[in-house]
């Protein structure tokens, strides 16, 4: 005979997208008629609080490697430029893992952002470039490439989450242009964070391209 019991931790995973949906509404409440809200912070925040539950988790059941954090830094970018475009008042949509043409083997940027059938930029994020610190750029202007064969006018982004292991963008002219590292040769579980390349400036430039599109 089984004993019933109350499973805490799957009772926390079905109430997780449940939370995600009221910290939206809860911002967007908030900060309705404020300008002031600090995105970058807010990001570097919820990276935290996963990483250090990641690494808490890979000590408790003796892990070697904790759970990646790719989608999760996708899903908060996405997050939060959602939340951006509510604010503004952009009526865009903000996509992720969407194809970029109808067509098979067609681009699917991490972060895609349309207004209507147009697309307008699209985001790519990862992490931190410890693997590819030495060629970054050729790839980057690989996807650069097949982008602007898709669409002549529709921009592309990187974000790195933190320079930490590959040294970061140093003198690049298109830091805060184009390129974005958020933290300064720190992980996200640091208890003194560093911002290196704010988000703000990448979603001011999302907001000037759909006004630019829009008029």
């Amino acid at each position: 005979m089984s004993l019933k019991f109350e499973d805490e931790y799957a009772h926390t995973l079905d109430n997780l997208a449940l939370a995600l949906q009221h910290s939206y509404e809860q911002i967007k409440k908030v900060n309705t008629f404020s300008s002031e809200f600090d995105y970058s912070q807010a990001i570097a925040n919820r990276l935290r609080a996963f990483y250090r539950s990641q690494s808490a988790i890979k000590i408790f059941l003796g892990k070697q490697v904790a759970q990646a954090g790719s989608d999760f830094f996708v899903e908060t970018i996405l997050f939060f430029l959602k939340l951006f475009n509510d604010l503004e008042n952009l009526g865009l949509e903000i996509a992720s893992e969407r194809p970029i043409q109808r067509k098979r083997n067609a681009m699917r940027p991490d972060i895609s952002i349309w207004r209507g059938d147009e697309l307008i930029a699209i985001i790519e994020c990862k992490t931190q470039l410890g693997w590819h610190r030495h060629n970054w750029y050729e790839l980057f202007q690989e996807r650069e490439q097949k982008l602007t064969e898709v669409s002549k006018t529709a921009k592309i982004f990187l974000v790195v989450m933190t320079s930490c292991n590959w040294g970061g963008f140093g003198k690049d002219q298109r830091v805060g242009e184009q390129l974005f590292c958020l933290l300064n040769d720190v992980w996200p579980t640091d208890d003194f964070i560093t911002l290196d390349t704010h988000i703000e400036g990448l979603f001011k430039k999302i907001k000037a391209i759909a006004c630019r599109q829009e008029n």
